[in-house]
């Protein structure tokens, strides 16, 4: 297995903190976000992989949406905890497992097998090898299968990328302090004096904040501001690469933005 920056991001912990916020609206938000990007009804029948599980709750959307069966694995073990105890709140499912792995370990991949669903969202740019990570992972899809990853968009400029690649090292190095005035400095610029330039109410903005996802707006702060290692890819990049590693996998959707988020990839299986 490839070696991983020991300058890293308690991404568990972060997520740890998430639990304390998650309830009944954000799961439903969850659940709608892999039907509508997915564009099913349910995962009745479907298997289904988390990668980088996180907070677990997208494996838990994935159990309460039909899938047959689910397996979720992070990297981090606090991530790992964190999915165990959303996994306990789902009364403990046979057919949901949890273990800790790493998208870059190929003989851990080996023992999974291979999946209806393969689902990574904004993870895999974390590792510090992502195309080997995306390259890995992407051989999990079952024939006819979906993969589905979300990556850092790469940008120029100012503030760009290598901006933010600059901001990320600085607050894994930096103290307690050091990091508490990167996160709030980030909530003042983008989370109330943004939306009173757009004539928006900063606080209305942060209460609605994750309807698209079921994700809360201090943890993504957090969690952006914070999340080391961090590499990014122009959408034609990803393209290029899996025309190049995997010539099978069809497009069916894809979600792009304009900024520094992240793009949303849906690719089919069609060996």
């Amino acid at each position: 297995m490839k070696h991983i920056s020991t300058l890293r991001f308690g991404f568990g912990k972060n997520w740890q903190q998430f639990l304390n916020v998650l309830n009944e609206t954000r799961i439903r938000r969850a659940k709608e976000s892999l039907t509508s990007f997915f564009e099913i009804d349910s995962l009745e029948g479907k298997t289904f992989l988390d990668i980088g599980s996180g907070s677990g709750l997208f494996s838990y959307a994935a159990f309460l949406l039909g899938a047959k069966q689910v397996v979720s694995f992070d990297y981090d073990p606090q991530s790992v905890s964190a999915t165990e105890k959303i996994r306990e709140h789902a009364g403990n499912p046979s057919h949901w497992t949890v273990a800790q792995g790493s998208a870059l370990d190929p003989e851990y991949l080996k023992t999974l097998g291979s999946f209806d669903i393969v689902y990574s969202w904004g993870v895999l740019h974390h590792t510090g090898a992502m195309w080997d990570a995306i390259r890995n992972t992407a051989l999990l899809t079952k024939p006819g299968g979906l993969y589905c990853i979300a990556l850092y968009n790469k940008v120029e400029g100012r503030f760009g990328s290598r901006f933010w690649l600059a901001v990320k090292k600085r607050y894994n190095a930096g103290s307690f302090i050091t990091k508490r005035i990167i996160e709030s400095l980030y909530w003042f610029v983008f989370f109330f004096m943004a939306p009173l330039l757009r004539f928006k109410n900063p606080f209305r903005v942060m209460r609605e904040y994750g309807e698209q996802r079921g994700m809360h707006y201090w943890r993504d702060i957090v969690d952006w501001v914070g999340g080391y290692p961090y590499e990014y890819a122009s959408v034609g990049e990803v393209f290029a690469f899996m025309k190049k590693e995997y010539p099978s996998f069809t497009l069916v959707n894809v979600k792009t933005v304009g900024s520094i988020g992240n793009n949303w990839f849906l690719f089919r299986n069609d060996a």
